[in-house]
């Protein structure tokens, strides 16, 4: 088996690639202007590299590598883009383009949804619930996905909120961020 060729210029295979960057930098300067005051010294592109690493590996913000900048300022910029909307906006312009580049309408007309409950960790108890049909103590995480299994919407919640209510804020959502999908699924209308 051959390994896949090293991209030029990335340090991490979650880096971001100059085309992703493209999509990405008018959604980040957007949010986060800086018109007043003094001028950001950060660079948006490291903040997102760092966010996408965290995202993959799973480490704990202070295990960042020191390459990227200080973990209280990725933590800080991820959680201002999370209050905003702005990582919302990033997946949905992501996800636009993909289905672009595979020839399909950018906005979607079906969604699935599903659920998961997963085991809790003690610092997940504040939002924490027991799963009566899969007998678990955690959280249950709604997804809805186009029909070529692009997240749409995802929302985590206790893992004891009956499915029915989780669903109506997951639609909700749903058709706050897209207002396309539009097909009966399964006796749901999407």
């Amino acid at each position: 088996m051959a390994w896949p060729k090293e991209i030029p210029g990335k340090r991490y295979p979650s880096d971001l690639t100059d085309e992703e960057w493209e999509i990405l930098e008018p959604i980040l300067k957007k949010a986060d202007p800086y018109t007043t005051g003094r001028p950001r010294k950060v660079d948006l592109r490291e903040v997102i590299n760092a966010i996408f690493y965290l995202n993959k590996t799973g480490c704990q913000w202070r295990y960042l590598p020191k390459d990227f900048p200080h973990y209280t300022l990725i933590s800080y910029y991820y959680h201002k883009w999370v209050d905003n909307n702005t990582i919302e906006q990033i997946n949905t312009a992501i996800h636009q383009q993909l289905r672009k580049e595979m020839g399909r309408n950018e906005h979607p007309s079906a969604g699935i949804i599903d659920s998961q409950t997963v085991k809790g960790t003690p610092e997940s108890t504040r939002e924490s619930g027991f799963d009566g049909g899969k007998l678990i103590q955690g959280r249950k995480r709604h997804i809805i996905v186009d029909t070529t299994g692009y997240l749409i919407v995802a929302l985590v919640h206790a893992a004891n909120i009956y499915d029915g209510h989780a669903a109506r804020q997951v639609l909700t959502t749903l058709f706050s961020i897209v207002d396309s999908v539009k097909k009966n699924l399964g006796g749901w209308w999407l």
